[in-house]
């Protein structure tokens, strides 16, 4: 599945993530990535961002994201990837991220418990591995909705999973690394983003999903 389409701009320098990211073949997300990988040649990033068929749903599609990230790391075993929702763009270099030890690196949300799920740093070790696979394992079981009748979204799958392996060396990035329009500047204000989110789930969801327009 993720074979399929493949846009790869490998050269950056060795300290520096190689990005990845997914989007859906024949949706709106399709500029979406056009849009994130300039941002990434503009950085000087490398990339490899790849096209996977539409699964019928918005949250059928984003549920592939654990086992897209679990492809990439078994592409490049060993090396640092920095996953995106490919409804981001770069705005600045992310050098916190150069030469990180950690297994995993994310955001949670305005000093809450959300983890925030669309800028993730993937250290390519045998915890962060550990970590994906347990990842997948959960979505499986919970592909609708969690014990607590939330909807299992993937950032909460993912915080599940960090928290059921032992030993996981977790990183709390900056805000400015899941910058969120409207909602990280209403919460935040005053910071510049770093990686901006450009929330395309609210722009593209309901037409993913089969509904009419778009969600405002």
């Amino acid at each position: 599945m993720f074979d399929d389409v493949k846009s790869q701009s490998l050269d950056c320098p060795p300290e520096r993530p190689l990005v990845i990211a997914y989007y859906t073949v024949d949706t709106p997300y399709e500029g979406e990535a056009e849009v994130l990988k300039a941002s990434l040649e503009t950085t000087g990033y490398g990339y490899d961002v790849r096209g996977v068929p539409n699964q019928g749903s918005w949250q059928k599609n984003t549920q592939l994201k654990a086992r897209f990230v679990q492809h990439m790391l078994q592409a490049y075993p060993g090396r640092p990837l920095l996953y995106l929702d490919v409804d981001a763009v770069m705005v600045q270099p992310p050098v916190l991220l150069d030469n990180l030890k950690e297994d995993i690196a994310a955001v949670h949300f305005a000093n809450t418990t959300e983890l925030l799920s669309g800028t993730v740093w993937f250290g390519g070790t045998t915890q962060c591995c550990r970590v994906v696979q347990k990842w997948i394992h959960i979505n499986e079981q919970y592909p609708v909705t969690l014990p607590d009748g939330r909807e299992a979204w993937d950032q909460r799958t993912l915080e599940m999973a960090i928290k059921r392996v032992t030993g996981v060396r977790f990183l709390e990035l900056p805000q400015e690394y899941t910058w969120i329009v409207e909602l990280t500047q209403r919460r935040c204000p005053g910071l510049s983003p770093i990686i901006l989110h450009t929330r395309g789930a609210k722009r593209f969801k309901r037409k993913i999903n089969g509904q009419r327009g778009y969600e405002k």
